[in-house]
């Protein structure tokens, strides 16, 4: 004799962030209810991706790296037991990975409002709409306007002057790390 155990269905109703580079590596909530502590507990990003490991915070969490994958939208499948996955109706979409290049201009005011065109590539008008586009000045955040894929445009805030490194994301969470800067001054 063995033992058997029986789970109601995991249920999962979204995954934030739902956007992540194709590099994978995302942490991913995944949010919904009957999540249940177990170290066979796993996720899978769409069907064709290796299951990983699955972070337990409780009822109604858990979080996931997401696995590397090719662009596109991916169902998060979600297991108790490491060998019967179900679909959770969480999705998860694949972007290419942003990049910046160059800032224009290359100097702004220190007292913020200056609109600095972030150029590069990777950027995600879908991103946009989520309110995940942002790209990050020095240490602050500040959501920006996507105008193409190669460009989006960040309104600065006041900081001091001095040098400041200009990176954005797609996701609101892992941002480029490219090291450009824009020089404020006041």
């Amino acid at each position: 004799g063995g033992s058997f155990y029986y789970h109601a269905a995991l249920v999962a109703s979204v995954a934030t962030p739902s956007v992540g580079p194709e590099r994978g590596g995302t942490r991913v909530s995944v949010l919904g209810g009957g999540f249940r502590d177990a170290y066979t507990l796993r996720c899978a990003f769409g069907s064709a991706s290796a299951p990983v490991l699955a972070r337990y915070v409780d009822a109604s969490q858990l979080e996931c790296s997401s696995p590397v994958h090719a662009a596109g939208s991916a169902g998060v499948l979600l297991s108790m037991n490491g060998q019967q996955y179900a679909s959770s109706g969480a999705w998860y979409t694949y972007q290419a990975a942003a990049s910046v290049s160059h800032v224009s201009p290359t100097v702004a005011l220190s007292e913020g409002g200056t609109p600095l065109t972030v150029h590069g590539g990777g950027f995600s008008s879908a991103s946009e709409s989520l309110g995940a586009l942002t790209c990050r000045i020095g240490g602050a955040v500040r959501r920006a306007v996507w105008a193409s894929a190669s460009a989006v445009v960040c309104n600065t805030t006041r900081g001091a002057a001095g040098e400041a490194r200009i990176e954005v994301s797609n996701n609101g969470r892992e941002y480029t790390s490219s090291g450009v800067r824009v020089r404020l001054v006041s």
